[in-house]
């Protein structure tokens, strides 16, 4: 019995996009000497968060959290410059992350940098670029992986004296897409509190993405005219 022919080829498909989103994360790490002082702190720190950008004219729910966890808290205690191997308790460490998305609007990213470390402790700020809606991109870069195999394999059924025939299958395995560039971090509240629109003129670089697919074609002998 006849082996069939088969050639099985993987594109790439690749794609540079225009950031459209100026994404602020908020990173708040304290620690304190019990667990509800902690958690007052954290309810305290959203509540100055949704006046900050109520204030600069957003909706008060366009902070979103993305990590919160109280934990206790130990350091390790050394002797003469040794490490005995115990640890002392120094108290809870409330690690608090917030999101903040908005539009590719230096004046009012300049605003709401000044006012969380005005209103903010223990904080540090990074400033990144993305995209609203993904989806559009990743189906670009998909049909650019197909195209991508579908030349390969044209090319090395053609010098193999062969041609390409049906597709018997195509592979793809659905990864989560993240376009996404860091840009600045700002670490402590003194610095973000003395913001200007001049020191955070980003010009973001595009952002770039890529898929990979899998596709595998019957071979003919004959090659196509």
């Amino acid at each position: 019995m006849e082996t069939e022919k088969i050639i099985t080829v993987t594109g790439r498909g690749n794609i540079h996009v225009v950031p459209d989103v100026t994404r602020v994360e908020v990173k708040i790490n304290s620690i304190l000497r019990s667990y509800d002082t902690a958690y007052q702190l954290a309810e305290a720190n959203l509540k100055d968060i949704g006046e900050v950008v109520t204030k600069c004219g957003l909706p008060k729910s366009q902070p979103k959290t993305t990590h919160f966890s109280i934990d206790k808290h130990y350091h390790n205690v050394y002797d003469k410059g040794h490490y005995t191997g115990e640890q002392e308790f120094d108290g809870f460490e409330l690690d608090q992350r917030i999101q903040i998305d908005l539009g590719m609007d230096n004046s009012l990213l300049t605003k709401i940098v000044r006012g969380l470390g005005e209103n903010l402790t223990d904080v540090e700020i990074n400033i990144g670029y993305t995209v609203k809606d993904p989806r559009p991109h990743q189906l670009k870069m998909l049909e650019r992986a197909v195209k991508d195999a579908t030349e390969k394999a044209k090319i090395m059924a053609t010098a193999a004296g062969c041609s390409l025939g049906l597709v018997k299958s195509i592979d793809y395995s659905e990864q989560e897409i993240h376009f996404y560039s860091q840009a600045r971090n700002i670490g402590c509240a003194e610095e973000a509190a003395v913001c200007m629109e001049n020191s955070l003129d980003i010009t973001p670089e595009d952002l770039v993405g890529g898929e990979s697919v899998t596709v595998t074609w019957y071979l003919s002998n004959q090659v196509a005219k």
